[in-house]
């Protein structure tokens, strides 16, 4: 058993069953709850379903501060507090899985042995979903290089680099539910209208606009953090404006996703990659 909180400071603290911030109890890393929306007619038996959403996760961490001293205790006392501070965000680490998380109460709590105080501490999650602690990187479209040692090279030469010959790929979405992601088109030279499609529903996003060598356009499809960026000469510019108004911020299903990648014009020039975490109910 053993838990790491990271604030947006950089600011680190582990704990675990040793000293000196020995952990006896972690709740709230499982269970889930969702709230049911419903609606009852007169004299109707039951109720109609509307929709349902889960809740904010609450998880509680208790133990003992555990040290040689009293002077040593009290260090250990004013880091704890230093690092579970309600003033900063932060990540909270469990069993190969994050989420991010806020600091609801930290409290230690004297007892008869100066050496050893218990801890509480209440971590609130507006979103329930732990994520992996790294992105997911597919690459729909790119050069698959070829060039490694041993190196010989032939009369007839040698391939550096081949191109992949299909415009469709599936992409494993691990996760328990469906998760936005970070698609980033690049243009290898001039392309005309970007696009990337759902083969399975038809929902794509489609940025019309022309792209030049070296530029590049990120489409973030994540709930509450929807937004379109148009880097030209490493400068970073809002395009909000060219997404097609048929678009659809695609999510990744849990499971099987199929995508196909096109533009307009000179689909060959055009590479493709998605980024995203897989997102679960609980660890």
């Amino acid at each position: 058993m053993e838990i790491t909180y990271i604030n947006d400071g950089g600011e680190s603290i582990t704990l675990r069953q040793s000293r000196p911030f020995f952990l006896t109890k972690i709740d709230g890393t499982g269970n889930t709850k969702q709230s049911v929306k419903t609606f009852q007619a007169p004299q109707q038996d039951g109720a109609f379903y509307i929709s349902s959403s889960l809740n904010m996760r609450n998880i509680t961490i208790e133990g003992t501060v555990i040290t040689q001293t009293p002077d040593e205790a009290y260090a250990q006392r004013r880091r704890f507090l230093h690092v579970f501070t309600p003033k900063k965000h932060g990540l909270f680490f469990y069993r190969g899985r994050q989420i991010p998380c806020v600091v609801e109460e930290a409290a230690l709590i004297a007892t008869n042995r100066e050496r050893a105080p218990n801890f509480f501490v209440s971590l609130l999650c507006p979103s329930p979903f732990f994520e992996t602690p790294d992105e997911v990187r597919v690459e729909l479209a790119a050069w698959e290089s070829k060039f490694q040692f041993p190196l010989e090279i032939p009369e007839t030469g040698i391939e550096l680099g081949a191109r992949q010959p299909s415009q469709i790929m599936t992409v494993d979405n691990i996760g328990d539910v469906a998760c936005g992601c970070r698609i980033v088109f690049k243009a290898l030279g001039t392309v005309t209208d970007p696009e990337i499609m759902n083969v399975d529903t038809g929902a794509y996003v489609r940025v019309n606009t022309i792209m030049s060598a070296g530029d590049e356009i990120i489409v973030y499809t994540h709930f509450a953090g929807k937004r379109i960026v148009n880097i030209i000469n490493q400068t970073e510019t809002s395009a909000f404006h060219l997404l097609d108004t048929g678009s659809t911020f695609i999510q990744l299903d849990a499971g099987r996703n199929v995508l196909r990648y096109d533009a307009a014009l000179n689909v060959d020039l055009l590479e493709v990659s998605i980024f995203y975490r897989p997102q679960f109910l609980g660890v």
